[in-house]
């Protein structure tokens, strides 16, 4: 079996969308009748590694418009079984190389129509609220799958607070909400804003750590000053993925109040850690919580209701990784992505 993937960024990039992707290829290079996996990238922002066996990876598609077009029409004198296409933006591309590629998509990027002119052969979601705003849009009537994020569990424990970030960022003697992401302008439905009103309510012991980067960054920390929070506000700026499971571990409560996270991985990252987490019933992260199985759902319209969450949870004190996150291990992840082979492949034979 021979497989073709379109993406954005995958290796060598960052974030979320850039790790599923990675996870995606790994488990589809895994498959035992798979015996190459093409991928061809729209952007390579950072050194490239950590690529698998089987996968062969066409960096060069990067450089500029005109070495992705040039790939992907050599790409169309190959025979293919399967292709897919991450992300809906590059459907026109796919649809060159096959009649029926199957899309992923992740929120936000497939909520709001689009061209309806490209329809995909089938489409994979990362969660039932993503695919549900797509097929409200897009009339598409065919097949479908479910294929929430990977966490990779050995990667994560609880682990004592790291003593040279709680030296960096003060937080000797506080308690601790975190929230990471990117903090841009684009997506300030995250739910910052929200925290750091509830914050005001309180006790002063407790800070709220934002761990990322972005251009909405100076508009936060004027905010956090305006409400005198200037000190229990505490900006990480972005930071190393390596420090990613000693940011986690330093939080009592991670807490995330969105409107617009089509999943929410970074909740399974905290729960990894040991950090209880609050999420939102009304984007993805109710799914990364499994329906309030794995920790608090809030309404991030309700300050109040956020407040309690938070309460709650910090009176509670304690760290534990919940039963049942393994649901989203990387062998499920696996698992369920070789499903998805054999129905595409099998489709196809029929």
């Amino acid at each position: 079996m021979k497989v073709l993937l379109l993406t954005t960024d995958i290796y060598g990039g960052y974030g979320g969308i850039a790790l599923y992707n990675r996870d995606f290829a790994a488990a589809v290079a895994s498959h035992p009748d798979c015996e190459e996996l093409v991928v061809v990238p729209r952007i390579v922002p950072n050194e490239p590694d950590g690529i698998p066996p089987k996968v062969r990876f066409v960096a060069q598609a990067a450089r500029n418009n005109l070495a992705y077009f040039r790939e992907i029409h050599a790409l169309r004198r190959e025979k293919f079984d399967v292709v897919f296409c991450g992300h809906i933006n590059l459907l026109p591309f796919a649809r060159t190389i096959s009649g029926r590629p199957a899309l992923l998509i992740y929120g936000i990027d497939a909520w709001k129509p689009r061209n309806r002119r490209y329809k995909p052969g089938a489409v994979i979601s990362i969660s039932d609220i993503t695919l549900g705003r797509y097929l409200s849009w897009s009339s598409f009537e065919g097949k479908t799958f479910i294929l929430p994020n990977a966490i990779h569990l050995d990667d994560y424990a609880i682990a004592p607070r790291d003593p040279q970030l709680v030296a960096r960022y003060g937080l000797e003697g506080k308690r601790v909400l975190l929230t990471v992401g990117r903090i841009v302008a684009a997506e300030r439905y995250k739910g910052f804003d929200e925290v750091i009103e509830v914050l005001c309510d309180l006790p002063k012991d407790v800070v709220y750590l934002i761990a990322g980067g972005g251009n909405d960054l100076s508009r936060l920390k004027k905010k956090s000053e305006a409400l005198g929070l200037g000190e229990r506000v505490i900006f990480t700026g972005l930071f190393p993925d390596s420090e990613k499971p000693a940011l986690y571990n330093l939080a009592d409560v991670y807490v995330m109040p969105s409107r617009g996270e089509g999943f929410g991985f970074v909740l399974l990252e905290a729960m990894a850690c040991g950090v209880p987490a609050i999420g939102s019933r009304h984007d993805g992260g109710r799914e990364a919580l499994r329906g309030g199985e794995l920790g608090i759902l809030v309404d991030p319209a309700s300050s109040a209701d956020i407040r309690l969450a938070i309460e709650e949870l910090l009176a509670r004190g304690t760290k534990q990784i919940p039963p049942g996150l393994d649901y989203f291990s990387f062998e499920n992840f696996t698992s369920r992505v070789h499903s998805i082979l054999h129905e595409l492949t099998d489709e196809l034979r029929r």
